[in-house]
């Protein structure tokens, strides 16, 4: 619900606005997958589903031919059904997804990757994009063990929610996303907004495990996407001792959060798409983020990547063209290239590339 504040007799109230414009159902669908219709995949507007969402299809049938609206997987390799409704979420809408979820459940491991990969590539294509989503830490057979609902509606019938409540029980994670449209006037040109919100969750215990927060957790070995492949925003990394986050550029969205997710200890292996990895360095003051101001001396991205936190780099290549590609480091490690800013790399994985870098990045820079 959008309020407006207004100023009544010196005294602020609230006043719910409503809006006469509204979006089709299909348009909703194409909003919310964005580019991901094409041929490549992406993740889905993390910001909107408040998790990051790796996109496999829209509109994906069922052996009945009927049409699921968007088919995704999250970090733990389950297989997510997102169901849009234009208007009411009412009792009965989980039962339409429920028959999705039933359907494509059956699917697991590689025949998942078999069922859903676009024909316009092979398997072998949707098998890496799920590998470098998942940082390489969970093996392949184990996909889509778990499956999941979100429900997408702009409101819900409140007997939804006790069926949620059951389904949780009864382990099937249920997540409702309240969407508000909303049309205004700014000096004759008329703008859409649409905010999305979280109206329930239900998660279970097998799809979201009981973890640590992240000032009590061991440290761990990370790859970190520096965002942009330009030799002199690499270069500026190395030389401040400087790993980035972008996202909304703002104070609170999930660029900050992602920063201050690391611990003091934790050890990230740089990574530039269309290059590999760079080297590795450690956080040792967790308590050096900021976020840098626009047009500062700092932002060589013209207001991209404002997000900043300090690193003691180790050993990394000083150009990019010396960085140890994704495709040796998969042959040599089995450790799949990050498809998101931000991924765990399993210890023993991580370790092997870090003694590795450790030993050849010299070897790499004289080249």
């Amino acid at each position: 619900m959008i309020f407006e504040i207004i100023n009544n007799n010196s005294e602020n109230k609230l006043v719910p606005r409503y809006s006469s414009w509204n979006i089709k159902e299909l348009e909703l669908e194409q909003l919310i997958i964005g580019n991901n219709s094409g041929s490549e995949l992406s993740i889905l507007d993390e910001n909107l589903f408040n998790e990051p969402l790796l996109f496999i299809r829209n509109q994906p049938k069922t052996k009945n031919n009927k049409r699921a609206d968007i088919l995704a997987l999250d970090r733990f390799g389950s297989g997510v059904i997102i169901e849009l409704k234009k208007d009411i979420g009412r009792l009965g809408v989980e039962t339409q997804a429920l028959q999705y979820l039933a359907d494509f459940s059956k699917f697991k491991g590689n025949d998942f990757i078999k069922k859903f990969s676009n024909k316009s590539k092979n398997d072998e294509y949707l098998n890496l994009q799920i590998k470098s989503f998942l940082g390489g830490n969970a093996e392949i057979n184990n996909l889509n063990q778990t499956s999941r609902i979100i429900l997408i509606a702009r409101s819900f019938d409140q007997t939804l929610f006790s069926m949620g409540e059951w389904l949780s029980e009864k382990g099937v994670s249920f997540k409702c996303i309240k969407y508000t449209p909303l049309e205004l006037n700014f000096n004759s040109t008329i703008k859409h907004f649409i905010d999305f919100s979280v109206a329930f969750d239900r998660p279970t215990k097998s799809i979201y495990p009981v973890s640590f927060s992240s000032t009590t957790r061991d440290p761990k070995i990370f790859w970190h996407n520096i965002a942009n492949n330009q030799q002199e925003w690499w270069s500026f990394l190395v030389e401040n001792e400087q790993i980035p986050a972008c996202f909304e550029n703002s104070a609170g969205d999930k660029g900050e959060e992602l920063l201050l997710n690391y611990i003091n200890g934790d050890r990230i292996i740089p990574y530039a798409t269309g290059f590999g990895a760079l080297g590795w360095g450690e956080i040792k003051n967790r308590n050096s983020y900021r976020l840098i101001k626009k047009d500062s001396k700092e932002d060589l991205l013209d207001g991209g990547c404002l997000h900043r936190m300090d690193i003691k780099w180790m050993k990394v290549a000083k150009n990019l063209k010396n960085s140890l590609s994704a495709e040796e480091i998969r042959e040599k490690f089995n450790i799949f290239h990050p498809l998101s800013t931000s991924v765990s790399i399993s210890a023993e994985k991580g370790e092997n590339l870090i003694n590795f870098l450790n030993t050849n990045l010299d070897l790499l820079n004289d080249k």
